[in-house]
């Protein structure tokens, strides 16, 4: 439960949202919606685009720089360890793309985990690389279980910390100790989570972090990152040579020197044209909003929000398929019509300006620090209104 103050902190951020035009939008885990303060940087963007004598040239590495810092900041670690990318998409593959790999090496996924944990490792199988996806018996894989189903050959476990189709969270200081101890790489997807709760990967056993900008951390569509633990860097290798990266150092004065640079560190792995003037200020914005608020505060809130949710849905009508209570509960609600109406329930809760997500058959509503009491109860009235029937 978050003290009066750490609860004002959140507020004062929330305040800097809106307006959502009469709407209460309960779908942060789709698109998390920009703060005003980006909103007028992505204007301040636009505004230096159409006068471009007021970018300097120092702006296009000092820019992507401040964005480093703020991310470092969030998951406790060192800019020398961010790499700045458009996606989550952009971090998993720089490290399946980075690794060296031998005929027989294994990836181990989730069975029905997201597609963007997935697919990166698959693209591998021309490389001899298998990936064998382990069934959760008991609704989150146990340390146990990982354990028992780690081979000679497993190289790499690749987790959704936040289930997008379930809100089950994982244990990632649980399954991290157990890849430890096998000198597994745990690599982790966290965008359906950073934003909604903290990390600290001094303290956490975890080798990468990938996450999208554009859902809790309510920046633009097209913004992600990577963290990387510094041993796990040193064994990458670059795919790319981006020039203005290779460039570093030098003044755009002098731009014909082709030589290949291998001491460029997260340098060598950014998303091209980092910078990116559009997404990266407004980003810059809303994470320094987070930041004041703290992510720790905006936990404690956005889990009072799912509680009073929980305690009102009516389990004559829901069934809940995401945590109840635990270390597994998220900020992702999802909820299963005991009449298989989610489809045309969803349609009828957007018609009267509720805005949650429909998946695999499911409802999901995912509040964060921008929605109040009062969106809650507006939602418990619509899901439970017969007049929507």
């Amino acid at each position: 439960m978050a003290t009066a103050a750490e609860a004002q902190r959140v507020v004062a951020a929330a305040a800097d949202f809106g307006p959502f035009d009469g709407r209460a939008w309960l779908n942060t885990a789709h698109q998390g919606p920009l703060p005003r303060t980006a909103v007028a940087e992505s204007a301040r963007a636009a505004a230096l685009k159409a006068a471009p004598h007021r970018l300097a040239d120092d702006d296009f590495t000092d820019v992507p720089e401040r964005l480093r810092a703020l991310l470092a900041e969030l998951v406790g670690g060192a800019p020398e360890q961010i790499v700045l990318g458009n996606s989550t998409s952009h971090g998993l593959h720089l490290v399946a793309d980075g690794l060296t790999w031998q005929d027989g090496d294994e990836v181990l996924v989730l069975d029905g985990d997201y597609p963007a944990t997935i697919l990166p490792w698959r693209r591998l199988a021309d490389r001899g690389v298998r990936v064998r996806a382990l069934r959760q018996e008991h609704g989150a894989l146990s340390g146990a279980e990982l354990a028992a189903a780690i081979g000679p050959r497993t190289r790499v476990l690749a987790v959704t910390w936040v289930d997008s189709f379930t809100g089950r969270a994982l244990d990632l200081d649980e399954l991290g100790a157990v890849c430890r101890r096998a000198g597994v790489l745990l690599v982790v997807n966290a965008s359906q989570a950073l934003g909604a709760r903290p990390i600290d990967v001094a303290a956490t056993p975890v080798d990468a972090v990938a996450c999208c900008g554009y859902k809790w951390l309510c920046g633009p569509y097209g913004t992600g990152f990577c963290w990387l633990h510094p041993a796990l860097l040193d064994q990458l290798r670059p795919r790319q040579a981006y020039w203005l990266a290779m460039h570093a150092g030098r003044g755009l004065d002098q731009m014909r020197d082709t030589t290949i640079r291998d001491n460029l560190g997260v340098h060598a792995f950014d998303v091209f044209c980092p910078a990116s003037f559009g997404t990266t200020l407004p980003w810059i914005a809303s994470l320094r909003l987070l930041l004041a608020a703290g992510v720790e505060n905006i936990a404690a809130w956005d889990q009072q929000l799912v509680g009073r949710l929980l305690d009102g849905v009516d389990p004559g009508r829901y069934r809940l398929v995401s945590p109840a209570a635990g270390a597994t509960r998220s900020t992702l609600v999802v909820l299963s019509l005991t009449d298989g109406s989610a489809a045309s329930r969803h349609r009828e809760l957007a018609g009267v300006g509720l805005d949650v997500a429909c998946r695999e058959g499911n409802l999901r509503l995912s509040p964060h620090l921008f929605n109040t009491p009062a969106d809650i109860d507006r939602a418990l009235a619509a899901l439970h209104s017969t007049a929507m029937r």
